[in-house]
């Protein structure tokens, strides 16, 4: 094996322990390539950073975005790239179950007056609503190099979103979907009780004025047939006299 063919071989496998060995905090994301760019997408939350990615949980979409190189395995971050949502570089839809969702604009976390935070990461928080499979759609461009990546949760990308009556303690608290449900079903019973009222009350008001015109009917009856007495008295006074 020829000198140039041993120096490919070391430059791929040195490619191959970068990716493998860096984004050590994103063990539990996705991570692919665009052009010269590495990016891991995930949730914020995972079993990585010594939390679960429960429904109802506050959490975020997190992106890192570097360029890597077989000198520099840990990566030169991405960090100034625009994120303005009217015209970001990039973007991720979130898609569960048939629902997808609007854009979402992850915004970078790390602050130039501080100093904190980490200068490749761009987060968008999110609360998951429901148990199950997500997918991430991110699409954009960095620094002219276009991304097109659609991500699954799964074992061997980042978490599916699991029911958290597991950990709660000393009661369970029922998942959002699960009230959701429930307070439909009880807005239709509420519904249903409400037409049976109002129907009960339309009737009792037809009822009413059904008894409000029998009662004018006997008034009148009343007065006629007093009317008819008493010209009937009259009447007969009248033939004895003559």
């Amino acid at each position: 094996m020829g000198r140039t063919t041993l120096r490919a071989s070391a430059v791929a496998a040195a490619m191959l322990i970068a990716l493998a060995t860096s984004f050590a905090v994103a063990s539990a994301h996705y991570v692919f390539t665009a052009g010269r760019y590495r990016i891991a997408i995930g949730w914020q939350n995972e079993p990585s950073s010594g939390t679960d990615t429960y429904v109802g949980a506050q959490n975020a979409i997190q992106v890192f975005i570097d360029v890597a190189s077989a000198s520099d395995p840990s990566g030169t971050p991405v960090g100034t790239l625009n994120q303005d949502c009217t015209h970001p570089d990039f973007q991720v839809t979130v898609t569960v179950g048939s629902t997808t969702s609007s854009p979402f604009c992850p915004a970078a976390v790390y602050d130039h007056d501080t100093g904190n935070g980490r200068l490749d990461e761009y987060d968008y928080p999110l609360i998951p609503t429901v148990v199950g499979a997500y997918t991430f759609h991110i699409f954009g461009s960095i620094n002219g190099t276009p991304i097109d990546q659609r991500i699954t949760s799964g074992p061997t990308t980042f978490d599916s979103i699991a029911d958290s009556s597991s950990v709660e303690f000393p009661v369970a608290v029922p998942a959002v979907a699960q009230l959701a449900t429930k307070v439909g079903a009880v807005d239709q019973r509420a519904a249903a009780a409400l037409a049976s009222a109002q129907a009960a009350s339309t009737a009792a008001a037809d009822a009413r004025s059904s008894a409000s015109g029998a009662m004018v009917i006997a008034v009148i009856a009343l007065i006629v047939a007093v009317l008819l007495g008493a010209a009937n008295v009259v009447f007969g006074l009248r033939r004895r006299s003559e």
